[in-house]
């Protein structure tokens, strides 16, 4: 998931993902404060976490930040700043890649006999 701590990540958004069939895990660039901890993933999926870390995490998710010309700007990332690495096989797998912790999980494509198609 391309988001931020404050973009990205909102309840509706992360139940629809966490529904979805076959989905086997979810990599995020940020820690989303939008999802609370109904919808955080593991640590180890997460690339970057939050530059002012809290004590906990939140349980309810945080209301969305305002718009217009009179809000306060977005906090100031001033941390570390790591990526999530992808790389596709030949056979078919895809390797992904935590920077910030090293984390690594190859996937592979469904085996023939156990296609999730119908006929």
């Amino acid at each position: 998931m391309n988001n931020g701590t404050r973009k990205g990540g909102q309840p509706d958004a992360m139940r629809v993902l966490f529904s979805a069939p076959g989905l086997e895990d979810l990599w995020q660039l940020h820690f989303s404060l939008l999802s609370g901890q109904e919808y955080t993933v593991l640590g180890l999926f997460i690339a970057n976490a939050i530059d002012d870390q809290p004590a906990s995490v939140p349980v309810a998710a945080m209301p969305p930040p305002g718009r217009g010309p009179n809000t306060a700007p977005p906090p100031v990332h001033d941390g570390a700043a790591y990526w999530i690495k992808v790389s596709a096989g030949r056979d078919g797998t895809f390797t992904i890649r935590n920077e910030r912790n090293g984390f690594t999980k190859t996937y592979r494509p469904p085996s023939p006999d156990n296609s999730r198609m119908s006929t």
